[in-house]
């Protein structure tokens, strides 16, 4: 069971990330007069399909390290409204177990957003937290978006180190993929706009020479965006088109 809760989230972040930029991309009605924005926690895993025996699996919600739902049960539903801002969602067993694969953010969360976020299992039966928010009706009705992929191909073997290189990546100064390691690939849509990408160790230490931006991409461009090393073993982002 140990693996079920140890695969890293940063889809579901990147997810995040993509949904909020387009919510935020555009005027949300109603943002200007509320400040907050809707959420909606829907409970969809059985227990029984992660060989338990209860199938209600019952967890904890905590929302910024508070408890924000107690004993929520398979099939169950909590909505509630909430102030913009930095969140971050995390679960647990009742009995304290950690479940990291279904942790959510650190994430901003513009006001005027319907967000909904569902615990299921993805192909892999790994337990986790698929979220949806509403969508800009500009950029649905324009098609204005591009689609992107980022791939990790650097061994630190070849830079003369232990491990396979670890490191957080940002977009437009928001935490994008956390912990990105060799041979990772992330693909997601996002709206067209103005873009700059950082990448940097995971203890902080900033990566200039891979940094992309501010660069303007266009609707319909589908890019991929690899970290690789040239003939000096400099790390960089090197960007093509399909």
């Amino acid at each position: 069971m140990k693996t079920l809760f140890t695969r890293k989230p940063w889809t579901i972040l990147l997810l995040l990330l993509a949904v909020f930029l387009m919510a935020g991309s555009a005027g949300v009605s109603g943002a200007s007069a509320d400040s907050s924005f809707n959420l909606t926690v829907f409970h969809g895993i059985n227990g029984r399909s992660l060989g338990l025996m209860d199938s209600d699996l019952p967890v904890n919600v905590f929302i910024n390290g508070g408890l924000a739902i107690e004993d929520l049960r398979f099939g169950e539903t909590v909505s509630t409204s909430l102030p913009a801002g930095n969140y971050k969602i995390t679960v647990a067993l009742t009995d304290g177990t950690p479940l990291p694969s279904m942790t959510v953010g650190p994430v901003y969360i513009p006001a005027g957003v319907d967000v909904d976020a569902r615990a299921r299992l993805d192909k892999d039966s790994t337990p986790v937290i698929v979220v949806k928010a509403a969508e800009s009706p500009m950029a649905v009705s324009n098609g204005n978006m591009f689609d992107v992929t980022v791939r990790h191909s650097i061994n630190g073997q070849r830079l003369g180190l232990l491990t396979n290189l670890p490191v957080n990546v940002y977009i437009n100064g928001a935490l994008a993929i956390p912990e990105f390691r060799l041979g990772d690939v992330v693909r997601t849509s996002l709206p067209a706009g103005t873009y700059t990408i950082t990448v940097t160790l995971l203890d902080g230490t900033p990566l200039p020479t891979m940094t992309l931006g501010p660069v303007d991409i266009a609707s319909g461009a589908d890019l991929i965006i690899n970290a690789k090393l040239d003939a000096d073993k400099t790390p960089y982002l090197f960007v093509r088109s399909r």
